[in-house]
């Protein structure tokens, strides 16, 4: 059985509820993430000599699946996981700093990977998780000061560059070139929670990490088209030609075909389902800035088994 992670019409709601519907800022906003989205290529580092043959494509699905699965159990932002693979896949595909080891063997692969989210929750999520606590969540499987240590590493080699737009981004950008009658109907709830769940589909192949998050953006967009018929010829016509003037539509049409027809994903690596040994304490913080609020490391809430890549 797939594992997606959860999609709720309330996420849908919310996603739909950012949109701006002033085509003039839509059009500056959307400038401007294609030049932040310049400097989050990747490359495939399973290909590279440094590369160990026990970590492999299935290695990166595992962690998404992981990801996936510890965002469910934590309540984060779908968001989160894409921000967490997107400093995942720049630092391997670096070749520098410390990066080059993480593909050495599967448990410094790991490492890298579950450092890549908690940097994550810390710079996108209104609660903070200690080290400590993710410690605990993953069965003191890793050292803090392991975890610690590649953090400080891949954050110098992404240069500090952790604000990237998502591929979610960019749809809540691109479903302002629809036509206005759909903006304030129930159909664009449809369309983002639609979209949303083609992202959890693609964000588990590595094949999506080449292109941009705008092509991602715009595929998941395209293929929730394809199933509906909201839009009539004339309009689907106009979206289109807005839409190339953004993205290369030949790129798009690619990663659709790879999205709508593409191999099966890996299964789910197993959870301890959760184990609720005690109820989490959670506690509002006034020193945490931003009215973040901070998880209690003790007692553990759950206990997520640790990725096995």
């Amino acid at each position: 059985k797939k594992h997606y992670s959860k999609y709720s019409s309330s996420q849908a709601t919310t996603f739909s509820s950012m949109i701006d519907n002033n085509i003039h800022n839509v059009m500056d906003r959307i400038k401007t993430m294609l030049a932040q989205e310049k400097a989050t290529r990747c490359c495939d580092y399973f290909q590279t000599k440094d590369c160990n043959f026990d970590v492999d494509e299935s290695s990166r699905e595992s962690i998404v699946v992981w990801y996936q699965q510890l965002s469910d159990a934590l309540d984060l932002s779908p968001e989160t996981i894409w921000i967490a693979l997107s400093f995942f896949d720049r630092y391997l595909s670096s070749g520098e700093g410390k990066s080059k080891k993480a593909l050495e063997d599967k448990h410094k692969f790991q490492v890298v990977a579950i450092t890549a989210f908690y940097t994550a929750i810390k710079a996108y999520e209104p609660v903070e998780v200690a080290a400590i606590a993710l410690g605990k969540i993953c069965q003191d499987y890793y050292s803090i000061v392991k975890i610690s240590s590649i953090e400080k590493d891949m954050l110098f080699t992404l240069h500090w560059r952790v604000s990237c737009p998502t591929s979610m981004e960019f749809v809540r950008h691109f479903v302002a070139l629809l036509p206005e009658r759909i903006h304030d109907s129930s159909i664009l709830e449809d369309i983002i929670g639609t979209s949303l769940q083609h992202l959890n589909h693609a964000v588990t192949d590595f094949y999506f990490a080449f292109h941009t998050p705008s092509v991602v953006g715009a595929c998941c967009l395209a293929s929730t088209l394809i199933g509906t018929d909201v839009l009539s010829s004339s309009e689907r016509r106009s979206f289109y030609l807005k839409l190339a003037r953004i993205v290369d539509l030949i790129d798009v049409m690619e990663a659709q075909i790879k999205l709508l027809n593409g191999r099966p994903l890996c299964k789910p690596i197993t959870v301890s389902n959760i184990i609720l040994k005690s109820r989490s304490i959670i506690r509002s913080d006034s020193t945490l800035p931003h009215g973040r609020v901070a998880i209690s490391s003790t007692p553990v809430a759950f206990i997520v088994a640790a990725p096995t890549a």
